[in-house]
């Protein structure tokens, strides 16, 4: 109890109060000693999680730190990964348990994979013949989000009557968000057949697999996809001779073309260079001579200028393979007409660039090898033999060509039913 003082009041009677003792500095000093000795002992008996409750990162994500799960503050705490986090996958919206080594013990958190953007794509415009249809796939050109992305129309377009349309494309991302595309569908009366581009003379060696479809490609003005069909039933792959192969290709509407070609069968020299060897010899001329930023007419140029300058004319050679040719021409640097054009064969296939083999068509006088090659705006002549007369073979139309034929013995005569057009025009590529 307090110290108790004894007053008289004024009427005489004896007044006690009680004075409350209040801690004196030492006391003070004393608890908050006592206060941190707790808090010290407290630090080494008792470890605080570090670890947060939840974590969300947004879905796409490239990579997943065992420190992202610290609380704030704790920083500087050493942690790592005890679940193999190597198995979830970041670019899907999901919830997932995550256990962490942090503090000398293992510590649960879970891990919250969210999407919130909408996802992006773009569409293209097409026609389609009345009555015909329409996929998603064929209008949605490019579809670009961190999940998985569904596709579907808004409303089902109306093809049943010629006039334009517009389509509605809703995409649809793992977290539930939606984006809006649209397209012009034309609809029309479709009366005109699909086209059969690449169609070429052919030579293969018995026993050789045949690719008939290679370089092929079939365009059409509604269908996007239309099936190309190859005849080769009176192809014998076995017997050496010249067989007919015809292509056809049927759209939607069903409007047909057909283009036919012939294809050689030959027995294969008993020492014939494989085609892997000439390419990668190919290679090795196009890194001298050619830059990653040319166009394809700038490496067409720069080999037809190789070849010209580099290869020495010699009035034979042998001419059982286009590939014994190339490898000729690489390695001699020496031969006639057929050696130039197995040679810029092998550059041009090797550099991307679709090429077509054309045989002069009257050999009572001579024989002849040149190619048709297509720089992006249709197929143009493409020889570099050198002649005494004199001439430029760079990407020259059928006219130019022809005409240069006539006034020099029918020097590159040929089978026009055999081969595609060229424009009329020179090449308008820069």
């Amino acid at each position: 109890m307090g110290r108790e003082e004894r007053q008289s009041n004024m009427k005489g009677h004896v007044v006690v109060r009680r004075r409350k003792r209040g801690l004196t500095m030492p006391a003070v000093v004393a608890v908050f000693v006592l206060v941190i000795a707790v808090l010290l002992i407290l630090k080494h008996v008792v470890v605080f999680n570090p670890v947060v409750e939840l974590l969300t990162i947004e879905a796409g994500a490239e990579e997943l730190s065992a420190s992202d799960f610290l609380e704030e503050g704790d920083e500087d705490v050493e942690i790592s990964f005890v679940t193999d986090v190597s198995a979830i996958e970041l670019n899907h919206v999901g919830k997932y348990t995550v256990v962490l080594s942090a503090r000398g013990k293992e510590w649960e958190s879970a891990l919250m994979i969210e999407d919130t953007t909408p996802p992006q794509g773009e569409t293209c415009d097409l026609s389609v013949n009345v009555g015909g249809e329409v996929s998603v796939e064929d209008i949605v050109t490019e579809v670009t989000d961190a999940t998985d992305v569904t596709c579907a129309f808004r409303t089902l377009p109306d093809l049943t009557a010629a006039g334009t349309v517009e389509a509605v494309v809703v995409l649809t991302d793992e977290g539930g968000n939606q984006t809006e595309l649209t397209s012009q569908i034309t609809v029309i009366r479709d009366d005109e057949a699909p086209v059969i581009e690449g169609v070429m003379t052919l030579t293969a060696f018995i026993g050789d697999a045949i690719s008939y479809k290679s370089g092929i490609t079939v365009t059409d003005n509604c269908d996007t996809d239309v099936e190309l069909e190859v005849d080769t039933s009176q192809v014998d792959a076995e017997t050496a001779g010249m067989y007919p192969v015809t292509y056809t290709a049927t759209d939607s509407a069903g409007n047909t073309v057909q283009e036919t070609t012939y294809i050689t069968i030959s027995e294969k020299p008993e020492e014939n260079v494989d085609e892997e060897t000439v390419l990668e010899m190919a290679q090795e001329v196009l890194d001298e001579i050619t830059t990653e930023d040319m166009t394809k007419k700038q490496i067409a140029r720069a080999i037809y200028d190789w070849a010209r300058s580099t290869i020495g004319y010699v009035s034979t050679s042998e001419k059982d393979s286009w590939t014994n040719g190339a490898y000729q021409g690489f390695t001699t640097h020496s031969g006639d007409c057929y050696i130039y054009f197995s040679t810029c064969k092998a550059l041009l296939t090797q550099a991307d660039i679709p090429n077509i083999d054309v045989v002069k068509s009257d050999t009572s006088h001579s024989s002849h090898y040149w190619s048709l090659v297509d720089v992006g705006d249709g197929w143009y002549h493409f020889d570099a033999t050198p002649r005494s007369s004199g001439g430029e073979f760079f990407l020259l139309t059928d006219e130019e060509l022809l005409e240069y034929s006539e006034a020099h013995s029918n020097s590159h005569i040929f089978d026009q039913s055999l081969y595609p057009a060229t424009p009329t025009t020179d090449s308008t590529i820069e």
